[in-house]
């Protein structure tokens, strides 16, 4: 004798196909085209007593008088053509005929292309039809918004309809095994509520059977199973009878149990099965198909109830999950960081996850909050991750699925986490403490595995079940499906915030790409530019040393003097041109009218010609930073009045409009104008228009302007012939 965990050795049993009925009923199965394919042991008994013939290979309308029909009459083809409707079967069931002077329902299903004929006797242990009370139970049942009150008010409304001795709800958990969340049972009886039952008990392809369904009856444990007869070896399909033996295991576990007869109900949400009604009595016990089509009724309204008991509660999960990725977005978008949300966000995170320790390993340093593994830990976790196919973990035993890593079973019983990117390392890991708590077995969850005397295993199902304790731990509390989906969701947001801070990157390498170039270009043309007056100071000065005459060391002394004031204005110059593009705009509403007033006063305190004309015609406002926009405008009025003051009548207007989208200002002069050639260098550093030794200046301020001009968003241009003047355009954006 061997104790093992047989949970194996239940899931092979063949349930589907027992090769029996039970004793209370009658069998056959039948072709498309009518003819007895298998039949029940004590079916064909009845027809060799009755009609004389056998039932196998027989036509079912040869059978007629066996229900009280006349001889070749087709009810059983009408019943069957009445359940297609266009390509879906939907069976009326029951339908009533007599056998041996008895009512009987047929119930009619599928078997692959063949159909399942079950009859089933109408007299009943239950005297009183339930569906009248139906109604009243459902309102009942329903009176209370706490799911487990209304489960105690299903069990006791189910009891009080059909009668057994212990009614159950019993919920299957995620690895399968069992568990009595509510009961209804006879005074004397001894509680099994809070019990648990390991998965063996009810196996998984049993599990998959009440998928299908809904109700199953086994009206007495001692009667003796009846066998099938087919013609054929292949054994039939029974998953859809209604009257389909039992596994003997599960017999002999209901009467180690004591329990004589069993009824239950599948409880299906979300399509799956998530517990069931069970019904025990310590007596023999048979209920006929409406009842147990009444009870069914009950237990599909309760299914629906929990699923939308779920629902709600995956609604209220998902809401409160689902603020911490808006609080996340928040962060990433708000800090310089990504890691910086673990700060900012991380409490709430172990709140909600009902966390205790979260860790961001992230360009091969680990952020973490709470309780958590050591760095190098995290290393292996990160790698564990890269290995698996789907970048991700999602565990409630951490010391059984990564053994490997050898983690603190207390501290860290759970772990959910996921890669951020594919073949990158980078992960983040959401840990959870042991949940330590007591399991109820009903009895040791072992079952014994037997030999028979052909030397063959079989099972003993277990004999005892006297409560049987169990402490767990190294377990923490199971993750939800919605605390997976929040997890990737938090992933992506991460991955957004990594991909939108490289972009940024991106531009700002490009800006600063650019800022080099210009800064190369700047040092070239400085070096050039600043080598004219130093080179003229040095020939002076070496002339000065070799030649002796008074007048000549005059006259080379003013140059050198000439050319180290030329050099301090272009050194002053430049710093200004630098300082254009450092200062930081502070835009406001500037007054052009003030503006140009209190330039064009500066500007004719020191005019030459007195002839000069400076007209201000319109003067928009614009957006712009008045300090910056005073320099742009006195840069360009000034080079205006310089660049015509050789006329008789020099003629400077500043004119201002509204055109478009746009606020245009036009600077226009009438002095000696600029060529096409020199219209495209006028904006480079320290260049220079007509002749330089007749008009003074630096060349760097139209390079100014520009700058200012560009940090604006606005744009500049000329317009000149050699000769007849020139108009500077300026566009700047009109405020939104």
């Amino acid at each position: 004798m061997i104790e093992v965990n047989a949970l194996d050795l239940c899931s092979r049993e063949a349930i589907h196909v027992p090769g029996h009925i039970q004793a209370h009923g009658y069998l056959l199965i039948l072709n498309s085209v009518g003819i007895v394919k298998y039949s029940s042991e004590n079916f064909q008994a009845l027809t060799r007593q009755v009609l004389g013939i056998e039932v196998l290979e027989s036509y079912v309308t040869n059978l007629s008088p066996i229900f009280g029909k006349a001889e070749n009459h087709k009810f059983i083809e009408y019943i069957i053509n009445l359940s297609w409707q266009g390509n879906e079967f939907k069976p009326l069931n029951p339908y009533m005929v007599e056998i041996k002077g008895n009512p009987y329902n047929m119930i009619l299903s599928l078997s692959g292309e063949d159909y399942i004929l079950d009859f089933e006797p109408e007299a009943s242990d239950l005297f009183t039809d339930p569906q009248n009370k139906v109604g009243a139970a459902l309102s009942q049942m329903l009176a209370s918004k706490s799911l487990q009150t209304i489960l105690e008010n299903t069990v006791f409304e189910i009891q009080r309809i059909i009668g057994y001795n212990r009614i159950m709800i019993y919920k299957f958990h995620d690895d399968g095994h069992g568990e009595v969340i509510a009961e209804e049972k006879r005074s004397d009886l001894e509680t099994w509520l809070g019990l648990h039952y390991p998965a063996s008990d009810i196996p998984k392809q049993a599990r998959d059977l009440y998928k299908k369904n809904y109700t199953r009856l086994i009206a007495n444990v001692q009667d003796k199973p009846v066998p099938i007869l087919s013609v054929t070896n292949l054994p039939a399909d029974l998953t859809n009878s209604t009257i389909r033996a039992v596994s003997p295991i599960h017999i002999t576990y209901l009467k180690n149990m004591g329990v004589e007869s069993s009824f239950s109900v599948s409880i299906i949400v979300d399509d799956e099965l998530w517990g069931l009604i069970a019904c025990h009595n310590y007596s023999p016990r048979f209920i006929n198909f409406r009842q147990r089509e009444a009870a069914k009724l009950i237990g599909q309204v309760l299914s629906s109830c929990i699923e939308t008991r779920s629902q709600e509660k995956l609604h209220q999960d998902n809401s409160k999950l689902q603020s911490i990725v808006s609080e996340i977005t928040r962060s990433l978008s708000n800090r310089k960081r990504i890691q910086d949300f673990i700060e900012d966000c991380g409490e709430t995170i172990l709140n909600a996850f009902k966390a205790s320790g979260i860790s961001l390993f992230f360009q091969g340093a680990s952020y973490s909050l709470g309780e958590v593994p050591d760095d190098e830990d995290i290393l292996l976790l990160a790698a564990e991750l890269d290995q698996r196919d789907s970048n991700s973990i999602k565990s409630y035993n951490l010391s059984h699925d990564i053994p490997a890593i050898n983690l603190d079973s207390n501290k860290f019983a759970g772990l959910l986490g996921c890669l951020l990117m594919e073949d990158v390392k980078d992960c983040l890991l959401i840990f959870r403490s042991e949940v330590s708590h007591t399991v109820k077995w009903a009895g040791d969850p072992k079952k014994i595995i037997q030999f028979d005397e052909h030397g063959n295993q079989y099972i003993s199902p277990r004999n005892s079940f006297a409560q049987w304790s169990q402490e767990v731990k190294g377990k923490s509390e199971v993750w939800s499906g919605t605390e997976v989906e929040i997890l990737f969701e938090i992933r992506d947001e991460i991955n957004f915030a990594i991909g939108r801070k490289s972009l940024e990157l991106r531009v700002l390498n490009e800006k600063l790409r650019d800022a080099y170039s210009e800064l190369d270009a700047f040092a070239h043309t400085v070096s050039h530019d600043l080598k004219t007056p130093l080179t003229a100071i040095k020939s002076y000065g070496q002339l000065i040393e070799r030649r002796s005459s008074q007048e000549e060391i005059r006259k080379m002394s003013a140059k050198i003097v000439a050319n180290s004031v030329r050099l301090n204005e272009m050194i002053h110059t430049v710093l200004e041109y630098s300082r254009a593009g450092q200062k930081l705009l502070k835009t406001v509403k500037v007054d052009m009218t003030s503006l140009i007033a209190e330039i064009k006063e500066q500007v004719l305190v020191g005019i030459v010609n007195k002839n000069l004309a400076l007209n201000i015609l319109s003067t928009p406002d614009i957006d712009g930073d008045p300090i910056l926009i005073f320099q742009v405008f006195l840069n360009l009025i000034e080079n205006a009045v310089k660049y015509s003051h050789k006329k008789n009548l020099p003629i400077v207007s500043i004119s201002g409009a509204i055109e478009n989208d746009s606020i245009v200002y036009r600077i226009k002069d009438n002095g000696v104008g600029i060529s096409e050639e020199e219209q495209s260098k006028i904006f480079g550093l320290f260049s220079r228009v007509g002749n330089q030794e007749e008009y003074e200046g630096t060349g760097v301020g139209l390079a100014t302007v520009k700058k200012i001009i560009n940090r604006h968003g606005a744009t500049i241009k000329t317009e000149s012939e050699v000769g007849n003047g020139c108009t500077f355009i300026l566009s700047f954006p009109l405020a939104g």
